[in-house]
């Protein structure tokens, strides 16, 4: 009996961290949603592209987490941040999804060739309601919306990634990282900047950075959405 209910204990401790994995690390501090909150990820697969694998998840109250990992297939440790997604990329993400019909179908470019850009995948959880749907590239006007919208993202954590790296080992690359990410604001690709806020509000009160540094960084700063809630978690697991 006794092994009984040590299996039958082990088996509901499994089964509680399979369900906590499927959903974004939330961190206690950010707002809590709703009980079992809706969530659209986003899952890019491509062994040439740096990185090679990343998803996104981002729930109905904005809590979301970015994981990326340095080799295909999601393999090796992880690079994981959290953030709030602005209200405005929330409601965008959220309003695309139903009108994709929660991604219930195929949106796969068949008719001729094109370039393999990587397998990209759109997944709705609800529940136990799950749909998905993977493209390399599509002409559905929707699906190439919120493809660009997570492709951003993914573009402006990862440039705040190499700033972190930049400011504690290369503190002279720092302004080249800078300037990329002060380019993608004019060219309207920069997504979610409050992920990466903590860097940039430490090179801003760096004394010992550049002046061109910092001002860049504080133009940055100034682009974070109203509103938008700050303060990510950084790490692996």
């Amino acid at each position: 009996m006794r092994k009984v209910l040590i299996f039958v204990s082990l088996w509901i401790w499994c089964a509680v961290a399979v369900a906590q994995n499927a959903q974004p690390h939330l961190n206690p501090q950010e707002p809590q949603p709703e009980k079992n909150a809706p969530i659209i990820s986003f899952t890019l697969s491509f062994p040439q592209g740096t990185p090679p694998f990343y998803n996104i998840a981002v729930d109905s109250s904005g809590r979301a987490e970015y994981k990326s990992s340095a080799k295909p297939n999601n393999e090796g440790d992880p690079y994981f941040l959290k953030f709030v997604a602005s209200e405005p990329t929330r409601t965008r993400l959220f309003d695309l999804a139903r009108q994709l019909n929660f991604f219930q179908g195929s949106f796969d470019y068949t008719r001729n060739k094109v370039a393999y850009t990587g397998t990209k995948t759109l997944e709705f959880h609800n529940a136990a309601e799950v749909h998905q749907t993977s493209y390399n590239w599509s002409e559905n006007q929707q699906i190439q919306e919120i493809t660009t919208l997570f492709q951003n993202m993914e573009e402006t954590i990862e440039l705040g990634r190499q700033l972190e790296d930049k400011y504690r080992f290369d503190k002279l690359g720092v302004d080249a990282i800078l300037k990329n990410l002060e380019q993608d604001a004019k060219d309207n690709r920069l997504a979610e900047i409050q992920a990466i806020q903590p860097i940039l509000t430490r090179i801003v009160k760096d004394p010992a950075m550049m002046n061109i540094s910092r001002r860049r960084a504080e133009f940055l700063l100034s682009k974070i959405p109203k509103g938008a809630a700050i303060g990510p978690t950084v790490g692996q697991q």
